[in-house]
């Protein structure tokens, strides 16, 4: 009995990085690339488990061989139930799943007491000393530990997201999309600006404007001021991680690699995600057609093996299937990465929610949390149940782009907005769950909770002037806004507010509406909303009115 033990223990503990690994980029587990890893770690696993099994006897070194092995597995049979503890606990709650948690930790180790004659006790005492440490420290350690802490405050930027009251209700899943981000922030108690909308049409300004509580109109171009130029977007000043840092908070930050929100002077526990500029690929896509065209298969598996291995770093059997990975792989891998899709940020955004998520549990109160997330961003990749479409089409500005006019760029409006809500749907049923958990953990009660988006849909005819309708003004920078915090009524706000002036006015207190360095050539009356609208030329923009909408456009 010993022995099997110790021949399968090593393949246990692999179980849990596989499992993270297979659903943070949604490989299919019976793909080449998924029968490729499970055979490596197989293998890998009942070597070592041979190894184990063989030399057990072996006096003082067996025993430690023994029981290392089985308290690392007894340890990662916690980290796994962790996961599995949280779920039953927004099902019968924290206590009941403790309860059933404690049950489970009885019986085990009763069990492993019973196989481990041999082994020194302690050495299973300090095993089941990890797992107790690990099941029971959210829900009755941290939570009495942090009740004197600064309320937290988490912030989300969803990109692309178009506001509540931008939503074409008559285009296809428009009135469905609409419905359910509306249930999901009112079930949760935010306040939706509904025609809120961004200063700006390009991230690397609309964002650090937000963060700047800059709601001027001194930017000139397409360029912000609070930006070192670069292949990689890298922020040069963020005062509300300032302001956060002034009002005790810690800073962690989530983020791509394309935008650096890290390098400010206030220190931050910063996140990456791995990703990448898929302009080429899209490109080729909307050219050539078909997702993985030109790349063999044997190739794409390895990539798919490799996406695997980045959905979970810190395993060491994992980082050494990664090793041969990119050695197979060899100098194709740059040039592969942009063509395979498995590499996209929105695919990886259920992950990385979570991974958000599970940080915020873990940290509670006394930090700031600031996650941007390129989701519902082009391209569409999920439909509304949040199941991949393997569609990797480019939906922004269809006359500048594509070319199209008339009836045609109606039709393919009406096309993208499809996928684009549907995707919405699946951002919707996201948020759900992660406000549900964060919200019901009574350490959130009091937090302040931001969800902007940075600018519209961009499913336009362009971003220029030149080719822009009023319909295209709505679709560019109509942004979504929601906010919770104590003191600040649930419910639906329809006034006209840029997502720079909201954020000033939620975090700097009573700011005038219009800021004092407007530029006086400005079209129409001074003291209305305006926004930036690029013209062809990049050193110049046009400062417009924003006119109130509806869904209707």
């Amino acid at each position: 009995m010993k022995r099997i033990a110790l021949l399968l223990s090593p393949l246990v503990i692999l179980v849990t990085p596989i499992i993270d690994a297979f659903q943070g980029v949604y490989i299919d587990p019976r793909s080449d690339a998924g029968y490729a890893v499970i055979a490596c770690i197989a293998i890998f696993g009942l070597t070592l488990g041979m190894i184990a099994s063989l030399c057990y006897k072996w006096g003082a070194v067996g025993n430690v061989i023994t029981a290392g092995t089985l308290a690392i597995t007894l340890f990662l049979f916690g980290d796994l139930s962790y996961g599995l503890f949280w779920k039953l606990g927004e099902h019968i709650g924290t206590w009941g799943a403790a309860a059933l948690a404690l049950a489970g930790l009885v019986v085990l180790t009763l069990t492993l007491f019973k196989l481990m004659a041999a082994v020194p006790r302690m050495m299973a005492a300090f095993a089941v000393a990890l797992l107790g440490s690990t099941i029971l420290d959210r829900g009755l350690i941290t939570e009495a530990s942090a009740e004197e802490s600064a309320p937290a405050v988490i912030y989300i930027v969803t990109d692309e997201m178009i506001g509540i009251s931008g939503i074409d209700t008559r285009l296809p899943h428009g009135a469905e999309a609409k419905a359910a981000l509306l249930q999901v922030f009112q079930k949760y108690g935010f306040r939706l600006h509904s025609k809120a909308f961004s200063r700006h049409v390009l991230t690397q300004v609309s964002v650090p404007a937000a963060l700047n509580m800059d709601y001027s109109y001194n930017f000139p171009g397409d360029r912000s001021h609070y930006a070192f130029p670069g292949k990689v977007t890298t922020f040069k000043e963020l005062s509300l991680f300032d302001l956060w840092h002034q009002q005790g908070l810690a800073v962690t930050v989530f983020q791509s690699a394309h935008l650096d929100y890290c390098q400010t002077e206030i220190k931050v526990d910063c996140h990456t995600f791995a990703s990448f500029d898929g302009t080429r690929f899209l490109e080729r896509q909307r050219i050539e057609g078909g997702p993985y065209r030109d790349v063999p298969p044997a190739t794409a598996a390895l990539a798919d093996v490799k996406a695997l291995v980045d959905g979970n770093r810190r395993s060491f059997a994992m980082a050494a299937v990664g090793v041969a990975a990119s050695n197979m792989l060899g100098t194709f891998e740059t040039e592969l990465q942009e063509w395979h899709p498995r590499s996209y940020d929105q695919l990886a955004f259920p992950y990385w929610l979570e991974q958000f998520q599970n940080t915020i549990l873990d940290k509670g109160r006394g930090n700031a949390f600031f996650g941007h997330f390129l989701f519902p961003h082009s391209p569409a990749v999920y439909d509304k149940d949040c199941k991949p479409t393997n569609r990797w089409v480019s939906r922004s500005y269809l006359t500048e782009v594509r070319g199209l006019v008339g009836q045609k760029l109606d039709e393919a409006r009406a096309e993208e907005y499809g996928f684009y809500f549907a995707q919405t749907l699946c951002l919707a049923k996201q948020l759900d769950k992660f406000f549900n958990a964060v919200v019901s953990d009574k350490r959130f009660q009091d937090a302040t909770i931001v969800v902007h988006g940075d600018h519209g849909s961009r499913i336009s005819a362009g971003r220029n002037v030149e080719t822009m309708s009023p319909r295209d003004y709505v679709d560019n920078y109509s942004a979504l806004y929601a906010i919770r915090k104590p003191g600040v009524e649930m419910g639906t706000d329809y006034s006209l507010h840029s997502i720079q002036w909201l954020n000033a006015s939620l975090f700097r207190g009573n700011v005038p509406e219009v800021a004092p360095t407007v530029v006086a050539s400005m079209q129409g009356e001074s003291d209305e909303p305006a926004v930036y609208a690029p013209i062809t030329d990049p050193d110049h923009v046009a400062i417009m009115p924003m006119h109130g909408f509806d869904a209707s456009h």
